[in-house]
């Protein structure tokens, strides 16, 4: 009816878009308008109401969302929709943009985030976004954001932030980001502890720094290099190696030196072909089979207690699929949801809401594609169905859609991916592949080739090399550094020769 034009009785303006709409509609789904016409408001009476704070985009998308309730929230239009929401009371759109924006936070907009929660009291996302600045100040200090940090959050990171070297350099970067800032410096020094610093650091970075040369830099510098207390690396946490078997059997080593394997408490119901990926506290399994009948059990592993926790089930039971962790939500990729059929779908589990949404399916249907992240998009390679590809999709996390890459320049069977410094590389597999993707170019090199056959071996990244782990009837770890282009061979060896499904790294308190 709005659309032809029947029965409207009020037209409202945004910048130079004039909506027709129905008082009766939009009262009766925003209190907004409901007061305006009302409570004898001078728009009441009008015909045509012009809302001066609100974009013809944004008000567009507001006129459908409350004639429909759906709406297409992006990273483009969420914070103009949350300023929307606020001043039209709208609480379960402006609930639907802080989730949004929860799962989408990331080091180029943390900041923006943090003010915009702040200025709209959406406490939940201001809290999230501030922990996310704490956990990732190192990638935040590199973006435009920092110059919109205010001193008080900046105080909150510094507390909040046990390396006392990486306080001090975020501090140099934050007081140099605007004018008028350098003169704080005195001030906010003081929130941060120089004494926990290496003296490399101190006779380096901080006496580099001018701001230091006055009286109170000087007698900090001085007490510093008097401490006792010289920074050691604290060894809260260590990495831990995680690989497990098709079958479910799992197993850690927390000592790279040793040739011990400790096996770990197997998921509350044990499946075949399913897929594990890490995560923020440990790691996920996710879909399998039991008895040849796909599964869509969901299952949180967390490294500081041992303990599995059960999520929420995928919305499409699947196995044989692929699966990747990133800024706290979980992404499902392809598999076999029937008999023996691949499937295109693709779906993503929000670990703060625990919502699982339907994604823009791939092209084509897809078993065990290779999934990587890099340049704020998802990568899935290759894959088989029945035959390996060398297509490569990227999902634009922004644009929430798929478009096709370069072709990789070989198939690499039964192989993995990683992303390492914003690159992709496809490794192993029973051709000996190792190749490397630069996103912003969309182009391929090819590497030294591993030493052994790794078909069906597993790939990961540790202390800046890439590894991979095992292959047909071999249980060999090979390393391969990016900087040298040069793979080495460990003295660990996997637990199992054969019919291995996932190899990962985990951290795991002292």
């Amino acid at each position: 009816m709005r659309e032809a034009g029947e029965l409207v009785d009020v037209t409202l303006v945004f910048g130079d878009q004039h909506i027709s709409c129905h008082k009766v509609i939009l009262a009766g789904m925003c209190d907004y308008f409901h007061w305006m016409f009302l409570t004898g408001l001078l728009e009441s009476g009008r015909q045509e109401v012009t809302m001066q704070e609100i974009s013809a985009a944004t008000g567009l998308l507001l006129i459908d969302y409350l004639y429909t309730g759906q709406i297409e929230i992006t990273t483009l239009n969420a914070q103009d929709l949350l300023a929307a929401s606020d001043m039209l009371l709208l609480g379960d759109l402006k609930q639907e943009v802080e989730d949004f924006l929860c799962s989408h936070t990331e080091p180029k907009n943390c900041v923006s985030i943090i003010n915009l929660a702040r200025l709209y009291d959406t406490k939940t996302l201001l809290v999230d976004a501030k922990k996310f600045l704490e956990e990732h100040m190192k990638e935040v200090i590199d973006t435009e954001e920092m110059h919109l940090l205010q001193e008080g959050d900046l105080i909150e990171v510094l507390g909040a932030n046990a390396n006392q070297e990486d306080n001090f350099c975020f501090l140099q970067k934050w007081v140099r980001s605007a004018e008028g800032r350098t003169d704080r410096f005195d001030d906010l020094i003081q929130h941060v502890d120089l004494s926990q610093c290496t003296k490399k650091f101190v006779c380096g970075t901080v006496m580099d720094e001018n701001l230091m040369a006055s009286v109170k830099g000087l007698k900090l510098i001085q007490n510093a290099m008097q401490s006792s207390r010289q920074m050691q690396s604290p060894e809260l946490e260590s990495q831990v190696l995680v690989v497990g078997k098709c079958d479910g059997d799992m197993w850690l080593c927390s000592d790279f030196d040793s040739q011990h394997w400790e096996s770990v408490k197997k998921p509350p119901r044990q499946l075949d072909y399913y897929s594990a990926c890490a995560s923020t506290d440990g790691f996920i399994v996710s879909g399998g089979q039991l008895n040849d009948i796909p599964k869509s059990d969901c299952y949180s592993y967390n490294a500081q207690n041992g303990q599995w926790n059960t999520l929420p089930s995928m919305s499409t039971a699947r196995r044989s699929h692929s699966s990747i962790y990133h800024n706290h939500c979980l992404y499902v990729v392809g598999g076999s949801t029937n008999d023996s059929d691949p499937s295109n779908s693709v779906e993503s589990l929000n670990m703060r809401s625990l919502r699982w949404s339907h994604l823009s399916p791939l092209s084509h249907p897809a078993y065990t594609p290779y999934l990587a992240v890099a340049s704020d998009n998802l990568f899935a390679l290759g894959s088989s169905d029945g035959k390996w590809s060398v297509d490569v999709h990227g999902f634009d996390f922004t644009q929430q859609t798929w478009r096709q890459r370069s072709p990789m320049p070989e198939a690499c069977v039964d192989g993995a991916a990683v992303s390492f410094n914003d690159h992709v590389y496809v490794v192993g597999g029973e051709n000996r592949s190792c190749m490397q993707f630069n996103p912003l170019q969309n182009t391929w090199i090819s590497l030294q080739r591993p030493l052994l056959n790794h078909y069906g071996g597993a790939s990961l990244v540790l202390n800046g090399s890439i590894l991979v782990l095992w292959g047909e009837d071999n249980d060999v770890i090979e390393e391969y550094s990016p900087r040298e282009d040069k793979w080495s061979t460990w003295t660990l060896k996997t637990p199992n020769k054969r019919l291995m499904s996932f190899a990962l790294t985990m951290q795991r308190s002292s």
